[in-house]
């Protein structure tokens, strides 16, 4: 809150003080606001405006009756909704569901650290779906419990903003640790045995065939139209991505960065997109009028139409859970099996960053840095091959 002293000179001349202050806003984003004159001297002034600020911070403190629940979905209603994508507050939405789920009712104000740290260790430990093996929950692995720790920090940042509250206290919150998984990744020949599984599919094996050689993302390969791809010139723009949420459905969106890309594509992924674009053109043709030609997308129904990002992610895993593929593996390992191989034969990390769509090399060298780690070795082999003689005494 802020508070100003003013000083005003009455008509009888004789000096009068005042105060101003205004004690945050309301939910609406209005300032409350204060202001009282009349004061012979500005210490009265000064006093009085001191225990309005004292009297507000302490009502505001212990006694705002709403609720972290309540804050949560006004949150969401007025920033998330507005500022964030749909896929995005989607997110926050299922991951607030297990703070409310707890301490929803419990005033805001009045949630300390202790209940907050206690109330994550639970969904830890037995936060998830209630199982046979499991009656009180399955647990929650660290990753989804910092995401739900993340989205109450963000509830309480903007309850400070809206003067609801004065302190956060996920700042004294322990988070349960973080342990790097190494991506999965499949090695050449696991990927010959996936190509080979869906040889003859109407549109998936030339889709896992681009996947692995662009490393591309599902949203990204799926919202493809043929204008975006260069064969003169062997070059792929990738400038949107689809997505697909519970509420919205299926929907165009900026790729992740917000940024277009471009890059060049292998001979290979070439002649598979060649071949694929003449098997949809003879399709087209037999279907007629039916078929849906604008946008002319690269990968589609067999009516032109989107295909559904989730049932794409189920129909690869299947195909991988067929083949023998732990658990783990998914569409998306094929996106780390492009960048890792890239990064073990030397390309350089600015490169692959780029390829890949990362904002920076930072995110790259962190997600892939048991690729970098493993051909440490090698930098020493290529150094000492070059210049192991040095300050060795020549023989005579």
């Amino acid at each position: 809150m802020r508070g100003s002293i003013t000083k005003h000179r009455m008509k009888s001349g004789q000096i009068s003080w005042g105060y101003y202050a205004r004690l945050g806003k309301d939910l609406t984003g209005k300032w409350r606001q204060v202001s009282k004159k009349g004061f012979t001297t500005k210490r009265q002034c000064e006093d009085a405006l001191r225990q309005v600020i004292a009297e507000y911070e302490n009502a505001t403190s212990h006694n705002d009756p709403r609720t972290f629940g309540e804050i949560f979905d006004f949150w969401i209603k007025e920033h998330c909704e507005r500022n964030c994508e749909a896929s995005t507050t989607e997110g926050y939405v299922a991951k607030g569901s297990y703070a409310k789920r707890l301490f929803g009712d419990v005033p805001l104000a009045k949630l300390k650290p202790l209940q907050i740290e206690s109330s994550l260790n639970t969904l830890k430990d037995s936060g998830g779906k209630k199982t046979t093996t499991s009656p009180q929950g399955r647990p929650l692995s660290p990753k989804t419990v910092r995401e739900v720790a993340a989205v109450i920090n963000a509830t309480f940042n903007a309850a400070i903003r809206w003067g609801i509250i004065e302190t956060n206290p996920m700042l004294r919150v322990t988070l349960p640790r973080l342990h790097r998984k190494e991506p999965m990744v499949l090695e050449k020949s696991d990927l010959e045995r996936v190509i080979a599984a869906v040889e003859g599919h109407e549109w998936l094996h030339s889709f896992l065939l681009l996947d692995i050689a662009t490393g591309c993302r599902r949203g990204e390969l799926l919202a493809l139209t043929w204008s975006d791809i260069d064969f003169e010139n062997t070059t792929l723009t990738i400038s949107k991505s689809l997505s697909q949420t519970k509420f919205k459905g299926v929907f165009l969106k900026l790729p992740k960065g917000r940024k277009a890309r471009q890059f060049s594509l292998s001979p290979s992924a070439i002649e598979a997109l060649r071949t694929h674009r003449t098997r949809q053109a003879e399709l087209a043709l037999l279907i007629g009028d039916l078929y849906q030609s604008e946008p002319s997308l690269v990968f589609a129904n067999t009516d032109g139409t989107y295909l559904k990002p989730d049932s794409v992610t189920a129909k690869v895993s299947l195909t991988l859970r067929k083949l023998g593929f732990p658990r783990g593996f998914s569409l998306h390992s094929l996106r780390h099996s492009h960048g890792s191989h890239l990064l073990s034969l030397g390309v350089p990390l600015t490169a692959v960053s780029k390829r890949l769509g990362h904002a920076n090399t930072h995110i790259t060298a962190s997600v892939y840095a048991h690729a970098l780690e493993k051909d440490e070795s090698k930098s020493a082999e290529a150094w000492e091959l070059a210049m192991g003689n040095l300050g060795r005494k020549a023989k005579c």
